[in-house]
């Protein structure tokens, strides 16, 4: 072998210990990995040598050793359905959860108390069930097929689309996924023709229509490689609509050059800016999560911009999604040098006790008037 050859096994350390500068550091790396694993993609390593912005999405820092956060944020004393893979938060939306495990993980996902644990996915028998416990909610009408990663197991994702776009009560499906990224060579004209055979529009009675659309999470200009867009174009030619979700980084995106930059390459490729979601505060994530303050500085200006650019700009306490305006004011907290956000949420706290059939998650509690009011960890901007 050449010496200057470099084995797979070598490759992946180097790779995985990029930000360690010391023995000492992948030493600390080393113990970050064990709590919270490191996997990604073929594809996204040949990102790696272009965009720090990319890496820093994926690969650990000593930094996620210190942290102030949660490891289930928005999910706090939350109660699993009495079927596997099933949840419901809201009135009119269920969540179904096919897989647990994601083809990369990313360093600030919310919900790394439940990827990067080889949790096992969904049965085919599970997957049934769901569909009969769906079909008898009245007042539910769409499906959020979520995460981990939908696309992992293509079989089994149609196999659920199947179930549940029969269901007389399910007229809107959305899939959230970030493999346009991961693994946007999936993609192929008989995977979108067959997405896009879940579009069902009746002109004659649109009542009946039903549409599927792939919630897709990009959050720097840099992700927008070739490949990426070719997939994205695949899609959208066929009919399939795509929404972006992208989270606010410090150090990656946290600034309004990047933001704007983002979203009008968005809009040029047919993918609809969705949502600029506040970092959660799950565990290890600390050094990436600006305040909710920064953020609001860009949507500020993001508003002075075209309207077909501007995302809903929302955080989220485990009550539910909380929507920021360019006018909003913060109520803070500070309790043992932790900032809080206080806010009371659009949520009223009987109906979500009866929809989710568990009491209120800690940190909140129920207004005069009856509704959610909440704790939010705010970020920081040092």
């Amino acid at each position: 072998m050449n010496k200057d050859t470099i084995t797979p096994k070598e490759l992946s350390k180097k790779v995985i210990h990029h930000y360690a500068n010391s023995e000492k550091d992948v030493e600390i790396i080393n113990e970050v990995i064990k709590k919270y694993p490191v996997k990604y993609t073929p594809f996204l390593l040949r990102l790696f040598e272009k965009s720090e912005a990319i890496r820093k999405q994926f690969l650990p820092s000593m930094q996620e050793i210190i942290t102030n956060g949660t490891p289930t944020p928005f999910e706090e004393g939350k109660k699993a359905s009495k079927t596997y893979g099933l949840e419901r938060l809201y009135r009119d939306r269920v969540l179904i959860t096919p897989n647990f495990d994601c083809p990369a993980y990313c360093r600030f996902c919310y919900k790394k108390s439940r990827v990067m644990r080889n949790k096992p996915g969904m049965t085919y028998e599970e997957i049934d069930k769901v569909a009969i416990e769906v079909s008898q909610m009245d007042q539910v009408r769409g499906a959020l097929i979520t995460g981990g990663e939908p696309f992992l197991d293509v079989d089994k994702l149609f196999y659920l689309l199947d179930k549940i776009s029969a269901l007389d009560n399910i007229s809107e499906i959305r899939i959230g996924s970030r493999t346009l990224l991961t693994m946007p060579e999936i993609f192929t004209d008989e995977m979108c023709f067959k997405l896009a055979s879940y579009n069902q529009i009746s002109t004659e009675n649109p009542e009946k229509s039903k549409y599927l659309a792939i919630n897709v999470h990009f959050n720097h200009p840099d992700e927008l490689a070739p490949e990426v867009l070719k997939a994205c174009n695949n899609l959208t030619s066929s009919g399939i609509t795509l929404r972006n979700q992208t989270v606010l980084l410090k150090g990656i995106n946290d600034n309004i050059e990047t933001m704007t930059h983002l979203f009008k390459m968005l809009i040029r490729n047919n993918i609809i800016p969705y949502y600029m979601n506040h970092c959660m505060p799950v565990e290890g994530s600390d050094h990436l999560r600006t305040s909710v303050q920064k953020g609001l500085d860009i949507y500020q200006y993001l508003c002075t911009e075209s309207s077909t650019a501007i995302p809903h700009y929302v955080y989220a306490p485990s009550g539910g999604k909380v929507h920021v305006g360019p006018d909003t004011t913060f109520n803070y907290i500070i309790d043992e040098n932790t900032r809080y956000i206080k806010v009371k949420t659009l949520y009223k706290a009987d109906e979500f006790k009866e929809i989710a059939k568990k009491d209120l998650p800690p940190m909140h509690e129920i207004t005069s008037d009856g509704f959610i009011q909440g704790l939010y960890i705010d970020g920081n901007d040092d």
